[in-house]
């Protein structure tokens, strides 16, 4: 089993179901991340300005803003930062608008929590 060196780092998760918001920070937490969540990508973009995280997983399907609207704004003031979009969909369309909108790779829903922080490990690198 992968072992994963977190500890200091944070994390925007960007969810606006309560299950996911649930099960996603225990999984993170567990991992050794730091987590706070924004419920919609208004939210996230005012937590992003007003935070230092090292990586945002933005769920791309949520009210009040959505991931991909919220993705351009954040680029246009942090284009470091590694966003993780986390998607229900699995069509290519969604996959090139991910990339698209400044995303830097993409989760499937219902994740495997290895898969996730695998993807979490790599981006960070960046």
């Amino acid at each position: 089993k992968q072992t994963y060196n977190f500890k200091g780092k944070k994390v925007l998760l960007v969810e606006d179901n309560q299950i996911n918001v649930m099960v996603g920070k225990q999984i993170l937490e567990k991992a050794g991340l730091t987590v706070d969540v924004a419920y919609d990508g208004l939210q996230a973009v005012k937590m992003v300005k007003a935070n230092k995280y090292h990586i945002v997983l933005m769920d791309i399907q949520m009210p009040v803003m959505d991931g991909y609207t919220a993705t351009v704004e954040i680029r246009k003031f942090n284009t470091k930062i590694p966003i993780l979009a986390l998607s229900a969909s699995v069509f290519m369309d969604v996959k090139n608008k991910i990339y698209e909108h400044g995303m830097n790779g993409f989760i499937f829903k219902p994740f495997d929590p290895e898969d996730l922080l695998n993807q979490i490990q790599k981006l960070m690198l960046i």
